[in-house]
């Protein structure tokens, strides 16, 4: 009898199952949702895994009992298949994105400027202690220069100086004070640029040449004391 009633338990137990396989969906589509069976529970609805229609690559999935799925829309079951996938999109969106930046183009470094070339050849033409001045010559390239930049100094003491009106080439630099004056070293800047280093010694060439004293006017005879007339060479007669 013991024996009989566990059959009919085991019988019934199948049966039970057999009912249940044929009521499980294998999919349930909602829409652009395609939910496939998961598990079975002994209470409740069935389990369905949902893929998120959004994603390409199809790997968001969202489990759904069969419940939900027979009571939602195809709108509410889409959304929440498709909470995480929508959630993670947005995320990445809202992250600011750096503008690439760019290598600066790599730049030589500008060339120095050539050096000036001098401006005086660092002889003189004359030149005078007394008067206090003396003329050098302008190199025949010579630099342009603002006079305003311009200077020229004897033993670092700056002095006047301008070209010859008359002559071109010839450059006229006044004496400085006694303390400065010749013989100096002499130096010519074209704005921070030092284009001549030389020395002018000036001494005696430079003294005016003396003027001779002027001789005592030649004796000329004394109205009063005539001179004795001569003997005529013919004699008298």
């Amino acid at each position: 009898m013991k024996y009989i009633s566990t059959r009919r338990l085991l019988a019934l137990l199948l049966l039970i199952f057999a009912s249940l396989a044929c009521g499980i969906q294998g999919q349930i589509v909602k829409g652009e949702v395609t939910c496939k069976f998961v598990s079975f529970k002994w209470i409740g609805a069935d389990l369905y895994s949902c893929a998120c229609p959004l994603d390409p690559s199809n790997n968001t999935f969202v489990e759904i009992d069969s419940t939900t799925l027979n009571e939602s829309t195809d709108q509410q079951i889409k959304d929440r298949a498709c909470s995480k996938y929508s959630a993670n999109t947005e995320s990445n969106e809202s992250q600011p994105t750096e503008a690439p930046t760019e290598e600066p183009a790599a730049t030589e470094p500008p060339a120095d400027p050539a050096p000036l070339k001098p401006f005086l050849t660092g002889a003189f033409t004359t030149c005078d202690n007394v008067a206090g001045y003396v003329n050098f010559t302008i190199a025949e390239d010579a630099p342009a220069y603002d006079p305003a930049t311009f200077k020229v100094t004897f033993n670092g003491y700056p002095v006047s100086c301008e070209p010859s009106a008359n002559n071109p080439s010839v450059f006229t630099c006044k004496y400085p004070p006694a303390s400065y004056a010749p013989p100096a070293g002499v130096q010519v800047f074209i704005g921070e640029e030092l284009v001549n280093e030389f020395d002018f010694n000036g001494g005696a060439i430079c003294d005016p040449a003396s003027q001779p004293n002027n001789p005592d006017p030649d004796p000329t005879e004394d109205p009063n004391n005539p001179a004795a007339p001569t003997e005529d060479p013919g004699g008298s007669g």
